[in-house]
Parts: C-alpha cells; structure tokens; sequence
C-alpha cells in the first residue's frame, strides 16, 4: 500500500500537522459522518466513509489513536443504523460492528505501516549513513533557510569548512575499519562540541562543512578551536583537521553553495600551509 502521488498529495502528506488537531479533526469528521449515516437510514451506505478519520489518525498522530478511532468508528457506525427502527436483530448489529472495526483496525495499520516507512525513507535520503549527520542535500536546503533568514534580519554567520586530514593514510596502516572509526569519532566529537543552533553535515568522503549560525568570527573561531581541541583528544587515535572558516553578514545574491565553496577554498589555503591549521576570514566572500 502506497499513499504517495506526486505534488500537491505528497504536500499533504508531508504537512505538519499537530497530532493534538489531527486527532480533534478526525473525531470532528466521525461525529459528521455518523449523523449522516443516522438522518440518511440504513439505505444509505456509509461504512467507506468511516475511514476518513481512521485514515487521519493513522496518518498524522499514530497507530494506537488510531485504532482507538477504528473502534469508536465500529461502534457508531453500527449505532446509527440500531436507532433507526428495523427488522435487523442484535446480533447483526454486533457483527456489524465488529467486522467494521476489524475492517477499519486493518486500514489503520496500513496507513501507519505506510507513514513509518515513508519516514524511514526520507530520513534515509536526508543523512549520511556512516555518522548519521545530514548529507549534503540536507545541508544544502536547512543551510539556504538560515542564509535567507540571517539576510533578512541582518544577523552574521559563519561557515567553516572541514577536512580530515591522512584518512588515506589511516585507512593504509590500520585498514578501512579504521577510517571509518574515524569519521564515527569525528562525527560525535562535533556533536558535543558545536552548538544546537549549528548546522553539520558530511558532505563527502573526508569532508565536512558547519554553518554556525547567528555567530561572527570570533565566536566561530572559539567554537572550532574547541572541537579541533577535542578531536585532538579523540580515543583511539588522535584527528587532525584543515579548516577554511568565514565569517559576516550574508551578502544579497548569495547561496549556500557559494559560501560553502568559498569556505572550501580556505581549507585549501590551510591544507597547502601544512595540514592541522585554520584558514580564516572575516567576510563570508572573498572581496
């Protein structure tokens, strides 16, 4: 079962909705439903209508309220039909609402089966799966959103731009095993020490980039010689690493790629000077 389309259904799907109002919506959407099914009798069909809330439930706050939504569907959808005057026996009606509520507990699980994997995809999509950093894409679209928000509110940030330095050589003496420990360490090493405003992503290979937001040079400058302290101190082996760090306003016209290549090209500066240093400047670009 896939509930992706494409466009304005797969806008839908990915809205934000809290589940507080997806629940009162699917509760408001049953009381509608049940009143219909009850004032239109039992020569009207209601029972498919019944899986709009179940399906809004499942969908937007979990299975648990969901099925607690299946129920209360089963037991209404047979209710309104018992209150009409008729032949149908008791038992009917039981049964009624049972196979509803199987019926409409199994479209539950559906939907939140289908939600859960298309959120484990997107994840997937959105980060590295070595460091469980965000990947380049990621970066890329969060980073664009603080750019477009520091420009409009005048605010500074810095990007710093991070190579791991003798990856190669690491994976030479010690094995590939090795070189990938090395990058898990150096992913939860900059967890610890950049802040929780701040952007990280791995953005390939042995590099990585850090948009330190709403921060001028001198405060980005203590942030990184704080994490290239700790990465100095890292077990089992220490990490070195060339950084290319700017800082300032973010000019009008201006991306993330242009920043980050920018950025880029002072960690060349730093690499070329003899590796483990920082390149810095106090302008986002060069003038």
């Amino acid at each position: 079962m896939s509930l992706s389309g494409g466009g304005r259904w797969d806008a839908w799907l990915d809205r934000d909705v809290p589940p507080s109002a997806a629940l009162g919506a699917s509760v408001a959407v049953l009381a509608l439903i049940a009143l219909g099914d009850y004032l239109t009798g039992p020569y009207l069909v209601f029972a498919t209508f019944y899986l709009v809330p179940v399906v809004i439930a499942a969908w937007y706050v979990g299975r648990r309220p969901a099925l607690v939504v299946a129920a209360a569907a089963g037991v209404v959808g047979a209710l309104s039909t018992a209150l009409d005057p008729g032949e149908v026996t008791a038992p009917v009606y039981v049964w009624n609402g049972v196979f509803r509520f199987v019926t409409y507990a199994f479209i539950a699980v559906l939907v939140d089966a289908e939600r859960r994997a298309r959120a484990a995809i997107s994840a997937a999509s959105q980060t590295d799966p070595m460091t469980g950093l965000p990947n380049r894409r990621q970066f890329y679209a969060d980073a664009q959103r603080e750019l477009d928000r520091a420009r409009r509110s005048g605010g500074s940030v810095a990007v710093a731009y991070l190579d791991v330095d003798d990856l190669k050589a690491r994976n030479d003496t010690y094995g590939h095993q090795a070189g990938d420990e090395m990058l898990i360490s150096f992913a939860e090493v900059a967890r610890r020490c950049f802040r929780s405003t701040d952007l990280l992503a791995r953005l390939g290979g042995d590099e990585f980039c850090v948009l330190l937001v709403d921060a001028d040079l001198a405060e980005a400058e203590a942030v990184v010689d704080r994490f290239v302290a700790a990465l100095a101190r890292a077990e089992p082996l220490p990490i070195r690493v060339s950084v290319g760090l700017a800082a300032g306003p973010v000019p009008a016209g201006v991306d993330i790629e242009d920043l980050v290549h920018a950025a880029d090209a002072l960690m060349y500066d730093a690499k070329q000077s003899g590796k483990g240093r920082r390149c810095t400047r106090p302008t986002l670009l060069a003038s």
